[in-house]
């Protein structure tokens, strides 16, 4: 931020002394000024010599969180939505370039351990670009620790706490949302890709931990882990009350009529009985459980239960 200070003189200074005691005092508020500047908060969090690289969305939104923005110099596409239009974007974090990365002379590069492939960090590291691969976990304690993690590579672990009280505030309020239900929905997050199997969200996925957070019962984590496809007779078992898609399927996918024409098993189940259907933000499903993860928990948690 610039800094503009502006002085007022007198204009009717007769005598040498009242000149002399003039200059004393502008040149006294000059050195003042100019101290006190160098200690206030404004002046602290001003850019330093990091440059950063940030690989995937919940990487860029804890650094935004931490207010270490000023360090980013280019994120990957994942996070184009979390950064200023011209910030330079640098592809996808599992398919990195390692050529255009050094073209951008990062200091590091910091990433999960989605991030790739190995060629390329091989090449960043020898290049002299420091590369880290932080905690991509799925619960909420592996999210604290990332804030550790990324706040000490930013030189921001004052910030941290604040931040990390405020999702331990938030889980809280979540959690009390759901002591009241008696019921928990069943809710199936489906991955749709145009030329792949659908798969469900199993154990040891972001979509189980927000799906667990927001009060229901994911059914295929107990016949699956990770996103894999599963058979018709195992989603029928799984008599979903809700599908979970993200809002890059229901661009093309527009209601449970045409989910059931892609799927033709959904049409024996709660879900498609009741018009259930809920959208999740994608972004909030990459690199593991991350700051957007547990607002979309909170979001999802009224939504399954709109009288909470």
């Amino acid at each position: 931020m610039d800094r503009h200070t502006s002085f007022i003189t007198a204009p009717f200074i007769t005598t040498p002394f009242l000149r002399h005691i003039s200059q004393k005092i502008l040149l006294s508020t000059t050195l003042f000024i100019s101290a006190s500047s160098l200690f206030s908060p404004l002046a602290q969090a001003e850019p330093n010599t990091a440059r950063v690289i940030s690989a995937g969305a919940a990487i860029t939104e804890i650094i935004n969180a931490l207010g270490a923005e000023q360090q980013l110099i280019a994120v990957d596409v994942t996070s184009k939505t979390l950064v200023a239009d011209n910030m330079p974007k640098v592809g996808y974090h599992r398919q990195l370039s390692a050529e255009s990365l050094i073209a951008l002379a990062p200091t590091r590069i910091i990433g999960s351990d989605e991030m790739g492939p190995p060629k390329t960090l091989t090449l960043l590291k020898q290049s002299g670009i420091e590369v880290d691969i932080v905690n991509g976990g799925e619960t909420v304690s592996d999210l604290l620790h990332r804030i550790d993690q990324v706040a000490a590579l930013t030189q921001h672990s004052q910030q941290a706490q604040q931040l990390k009280q405020t999702i331990t505030t938030t889980v809280k309020t979540i959690k009390q949302n759901n002591s009241h239900q008696t019921q928990p929905k069943k809710v199936l997050f489906l991955m749709i890709h145009d030329g792949r199997p659908i798969s469900v969200a199993g154990k040891n996925t972001t979509a189980d931990s927000i799906i667990t957070l927001a009060g229901a019962i994911n059914p295929a984590a107990a016949v699956v882990a990770n996103y894999k496809p599963v058979s018709t007779e195992a989603i029928l078992q799984m008599q979903p009350d809700i599908i979970l898609l993200s809002n890059r399927t229901t661009a093309s996918i527009k209601d449970m009529a045409q989910l059931i024409k892609k799927m033709p098993v959904l049409e024996a189940t709660p879900a498609a009985k009741n018009n259930a259907i809920a959208v999740i933000d994608g972004t909030a499903l990459i690199g593991g459980l991350g700051i957007h993860s547990i607002n979309e928990a909170m979001r999802l948690n009224h939504i399954f239960y709109p009288q909470s």
